[in-house]
């Protein structure tokens, strides 16, 4: 006989009647069933092959109070998550990874899933003093007889089990109904099997928890879990947020197909003792804190972004400044080297050329290339330089050559 898929769960919760110091109205159980709907494989109840989970409501009734509301379920394995999107990079992986880090400082579950799943613990407890509960050498009881079987299972059962007491004080006993289950199907049958279970275990001994896990799959409730704490105990560790913890953590891997029931059981009451002995911070600050991170992270990609863009028109214009100026330097060693050139030849010229002062009029200003000819440009007298820039006033009998 193994575990099925369960559905939404419900559970009440109230406080233990006790023979000494301390009384209530109702008894002293924690309550929770799974609904209507049940996983199987084939004949066999116990299996490891397909599972479903259906059912979508669940209740909690502490004293005369009542909530419900949805829940969701896991078919079995882990819950993951797609990969990163395609074509990021690392301007947006860096981002994320640094919100990760910081949200890992947070989320100290070993399970991200129980982050949000499992109810969060926002007291600080202190272990139950020794003296305070008598333990006895039985840990559980299978009464289907192949649920916790001898091949390790058993064993990693009762280490669960023992790092519970050994975290919390409170030693645990776990009892799993068999056949008999069919004969408890209302919330206060099974309430009034556990007050009574737990008197004749234990007596006067406060300092322990029942949990009676029943799981009939013919019958209209998958599972039923209820937890039984002693006076002591519920006083000093397994409160109401406490025994909402383990009926968490026992809900959560009762899902996990990857899991034996051993290993299920285990992991609930292990991490459950490690989780109600951790003051955490509550869901609604790390919600706080996401917020924060993701619009630090935003801001942070905006600012860089902007910064990136910023430098990007800066260095464009830079480089345009920079051609600008190397375009006007060399406009300007163009123009030079013009201008050089013309000075230059103008001063070619002006070595070929003579002032002449005319012997005829006397007038000056006239400029006369050498070995010509040239003319008075104010009497028009015919004026000959040669090539050493002597001048000669030609008569009529000469020739201009």
């Amino acid at each position: 006989m193994g575990r099925g898929g369960g559905g939404g769960s419900s559970h009440h919760s109230s406080h233990h009647s006790s023979s000494h110091s301390h009384s209530g109205s109702s008894g002293r159980s924690s309550y929770r069933s799974s609904g209507s709907s049940y996983r199987s494989s084939g004949s066999s109840y116990r299996s490891s092959g397909s599972s479903y989970r259906s059912g979508s409501s669940y209740s909690h009734h502490s004293g005369s109070s009542y909530r419900s509301g949805s829940s969701g379920g896991y078919s079995g394995g882990n819950v993951g998550g797609s990969g990163c999107f395609g074509g990021c990079s690392w301007f947006l992986i860096i981002p994320v990874l640094f919100v990760l880090g910081i949200l890992s400082v947070f989320f100290d579950e070993a399970d991200f899933g129980t982050v949000f799943d499992v109810q969060r613990s926002t007291i600080q407890r202190e272990v139950l003093p020794a003296s305070k509960c008598d333990p006895i050498n039985e840990w559980y009881r299978d009464d289907w007889g192949d649920w916790i079987d001898e091949n390790g299972e058993d064993t990693t059962l009762e280490n669960g089990l023992k790092h519970f007491y050994e975290t919390t004080g409170v030693q645990p006993y776990l009892w799993i109904m068999g056949e008999e289950g069919k004969d408890y199907m209302s919330e206060g049958s099974v309430e009034e099997l556990a007050d009574a279970t737990y008197k004749d275990m234990f007596g006067d001994d406060e300092g322990h928890i029942l949990v009676v896990f029943r799981e009939y799959p013919n019958a209209s409730s998958n599972y039923i879990c209820t937890v039984t704490p002693g006076y002591d105990a519920e006083t000093q560790i397994m409160d109401e947020e406490a025994k909402e913890i383990l009926l968490d953590f026992i809900d959560y891997y009762y899902t996990d197909s990857e899991l034996n029931e051993g290993q299920f059981f285990a992991k609930a009451f292990s991490n459950s003792a490690d989780r109600i002995m951790t003051k955490q911070i509550p869901l609604s600050v790390l919600y706080t804190i996401i917020v924060v991170v993701i619009i630090l992270v935003i801001g942070l990609i905006i600012t860089v972004s902007i910064i990136r863009k910023r430098k990007v028109a800066v260095a464009k214009q830079k480089a345009a400044q920079a051609k600008a100026e190397a375009d006007k330097k060399k406009a300007e060693a163009a123009q030079k080297k013009t201008e050089f050139e013309q000075q230059k030849y103008n001063d070619q010229i002006e070595t070929q050329f003579v002032a002449v002062s005319c012997p005829n009029c006397g007038a000056s200003g006239n400029k006369i290339r050498k070995a010509t000819v040239g003319y008075c440009q104010y009497c028009g007298t015919a004026i000959r330089v040669d090539q050493e820039g002597n001048v000669k006033i030609l008569s009529g009998n000469e020739t201009e050559t």
